[in-house]
């Protein structure tokens, strides 16, 4: 896996785009004012938690369960499928992140914007297994890009949702959840693979 392949992965994943409606939604749960200072609780949260979860779950999966790349491979491939098809029929990742009240930006951008929506299982699965086939350098550099973007679209979310309007950004999100349904397809098909081409 290229660096670009697992930038555009882990961003699909993520969909900055395709979250906006849900980012402008959560926003009006903050005080007046302070929505910016979730947004940056959010990414700053977001990074760490996937940064934490992919290098400590390494050793983790490594050490203690024995747990190999094609298991992880074949599990969140699994589950990968399952968010894009239930997101995609259903929009339940939406529906979980309704807020009722009003919260600090800190309280709001660690819950439910940080996690589950940014650094979700999804995000979790995807940041490991590009650790795990690539290497540390290109996990850093993917989760990097992608909370870069992310946090440029959060910063500009208003003017950008103006140009796209809630429809286009609708539309990139479930096209989003194919190329997700497609690469949690991809990960199965490597993790039977493994089981499959011989004795290990």
């Amino acid at each position: 896996m290229s660096y670009i392949e697992a930038i555009l992965t882990l961003f699909a994943i993520v969909d900055p785009i395709g979250n906006i409606p849900v980012f402008l939604d959560v926003a009006e749960h903050t005080p007046r004012g302070q929505s910016q200072k979730a947004f940056n609780t959010a990414v700053t949260v977001g990074v760490l938690i996937l940064l934490v979860i992919t290098f400590a779950s390494d050793a983790i999966l490594s050490h203690v369960f024995h747990i190999h790349l094609a298991d992880l491979e074949l599990a969140g491939g699994i589950l990968l499928l399952i968010i894009a098809i239930d997101n995609l029929i259903f929009g339940s990742i939406r529906r979980s992140l309704n807020v009722n009240g009003t919260f600090t930006s800190y309280e709001i951008g660690c819950v439910p914007l940080a996690c589950p929506l940014l650094a979700g299982p999804g995000a979790m699965v995807t940041s490991l297994t590009i650790l795990e086939s690539s290497g540390p350098a290109k996990a850093i550099v993917a989760i990097a890009a992608v909370f870069g973007i992310l946090w440029l679209v959060m910063r500009f979310v208003e003017p950008i949702h103006r140009v796209l309007g809630r429809t286009v950004t609708t539309v990139f999100s479930k096209v989003m959840c194919l190329f997700i349904a497609a690469i949690g397809a991809h990960m199965i098909m490597s993790g039977l693979q493994h089981y499959f081409s011989g004795p290990q």
